[in-house]
């Protein structure tokens, strides 16, 4: 022991101890934490890799507010200014939603079927509150919200008109800017608010507060664009895509991919001012011919005498002094194409789509690479239609449907909301392909008719009642048609034995 610590011990025998224990826990507790060290990942130490990399610990909803205001912002500004944004917008609209989600009742009676889409039908027709679009239509527009700016709110309304409409349902989009994102914490007489979405004592919503205008219009309009009011969750559809467990608001689809199509812009006009200095081949007179010019400091004019303060394409300047004539050599620099396809390679995996699609560059596929990148592409679109379009709009729209139209009288008391939604149909790489896949996995009985008929965008019904009718106009014009199974048999088409004891084994 050091002499101190023998010099302590002769006072304090537990003083010794103590020192002797701290020690040993000192060392026990260092070698323990570097054999941890050794079994930690890479990624999560702090060394020279990873200095610098700030991650914190916050809640999905901690993360949301730090910065979903200026996600929506430049997402949106993105689209208005960026071809590529602009494209992928569009593109990613277009596929979710197409001509629209349809939907159609199937109770296990048929005849309250029939009544419930008639009803629908005449919804459809009316369903804006504005009187500006059909229910396809706001499908569109709301879905195009959500992956600008991150989500979409649609207040449930009662149709001002009731006499005039079967059903008296209106749906009224907003953006996601109306919900008060001030709103957050503890609200007297109320429950707990987490950026303007009241949640009650169970975690459930309860409330939105909502502003009474778009606050981005308060320029134009009083202060009260500012103020919002208490919507009970029942009046309120939110449509966005929740990322994390627990997140209540909504980021924009663009979001990975906003620095890199920011970066590409800068990138590519960069280029194109270099392109225009290349392009500025000019010739450069030197010659003495005059000589009141000598002596004077030099500059360099045109042929009319002015002075030139910036080339151009095709400019002959005379500089004073000298007789000689030299052209410009404007530096040249391969690579660009190549950096930007892998530019945009990364950006179409940023906004969950193929290069293709961004692009409309066909010229390095076939149509194996094609087929695979479309279904990749048309697994996520699935994937919002059916996890977030259909719960979170389509059904709840058809509940409220059918509430307002038992209230309304015009269903009865008890009707279920039974209802079965077709997405839009993905237009097939080689629909002969595609077509003979799907015959055979119908008569392989992997896959109903029904739901091949379902993924082309129709209704099995109304499909098989327009068969039914072609074939008995078919029958009562005297045609035969090969496109008709019941009038002539398909080559391929196995033969089936018929049943002992009928007319074919006789």
């Amino acid at each position: 022991m050091p002499l101190f610590d023998r010099i302590a011990g002769l006072f304090s025998s537990k003083a010794a101890a103590r020192a002797e224990l701290a020690k040993l826990t000192a060392t026990v507790t260092r070698d323990v934490r570097a054999d941890l060290e050794r079994r930690w990942y890479d990624a999560s130490r702090t060394n020279r890799d990873t200095w610098g990399w700030m991650a914190g610990s916050t809640s999905a909803n901690a993360e949301v507010y730090g910065g979903f205001v200026n996600l929506r912002n430049r997402s949106r500004d993105l689209v208005r200014n960026n071809v590529y944004a602009s494209k992928a917008l569009r593109v990613l609209a277009d596929n979710a939603i197409g001509a629209g989600i349809t939907a159609v009742a199937r109770t296990k009676n048929k005849k309250l079927n029939d009544r419930i889409n008639a009803l629908w039908t005449e919804f459809v027709d009316e369903a804006d509150y504005g009187g500006q679009f059909d229910l396809y239509g706001l499908q569109r527009l709301a879905v195009r919200s959500l992956l600008e700016g991150g989500e979409t709110v649609i207040r449930l309304r009662t149709s001002r008109a009731p006499g005039r409409r079967a059903v008296p349902l209106e749906l009224q989009l907003l953006e996601g800017d109306y919900i008060d994102h001030r709103k957050s914490g503890d609200i007297a007489g109320h429950g707990t608010a987490h950026l303007g979405v009241e949640l009650d004592g169970e975690g459930k919503r309860a409330a939105y507060w909502l502003f009474r205008s778009h606050p981005g219009e308060m320029i134009y309009t009083e202060p009260q664009s500012y103020v919002s009011d208490r919507v009970p969750a029942a009046d309120v559809l939110h449509l966005y895509e929740a990322l994390r467990i627990g997140q209540v608001r909504g980021v924009p689809w663009l979001t990975p991919g906003i620095m890199a199509a920011r970066n590409i812009e800068t990138y590519s006009e960069a280029e194109r001012v270099r392109k225009r200095i290349e392009a500025c081949v000019a010739a450069i007179v030197i010659g003495a011919d005059d000589e009141s010019q000598e002596g004077i400091a030099p500059h360099v004019v045109d042929y009319a005498g002015n002075r030139v303060e910036q080339f151009e394409p095709g400019l002959i300047a005379i500089a004073r002094g000298s007789k000689d004539i030299k052209f410009t050599q404007p530096a040249t620099n391969g690579g660009y194409h190549e950096a930007m396809r892998t530019d945009l390679q990364a950006l179409a995996a940023g906004w969950a789509m193929t290069y293709e699609l961004l692009t409309g560059d066909l010229s390095r596929v076939n149509y194996s690479s094609i087929k695979a990148g479309l279904n990749e592409f048309r697994r996520s679109m699935e994937t919002l239609q059916w996890l977030v379009i259909v719960p979170m709009m389509m059904r709840p729209v058809w509940r409220a449907f059918i509430d307002r139209a038992v209230l309304a009288g015009k269903l009865p008391e008890g009707t279920a909301y039974t209802a079965e939604f077709t997405t839009p149909k993905f237009e097939a790489v080689d629909p002969v392909k595609e077509t003979d896949g799907d015959v055979a996995a119908v008569r392989s009985f992997l896959m109903p008719p029904q739901e091949a008929i379902r993924r082309r965008g129709y209704d099995p019904d109304v499909v098989l009642a327009d068969h039914k009718a072609w074939h008995e106009a078919l029958n009562a014009a005297g045609l035969v048609s090969d496109a008709d199974p019941a009038q002539v048999g398909k080559v391929s088409a196995p033969k089936v034995a018929p049943p002992p004891g009928t007319a074919g084994n006789e």
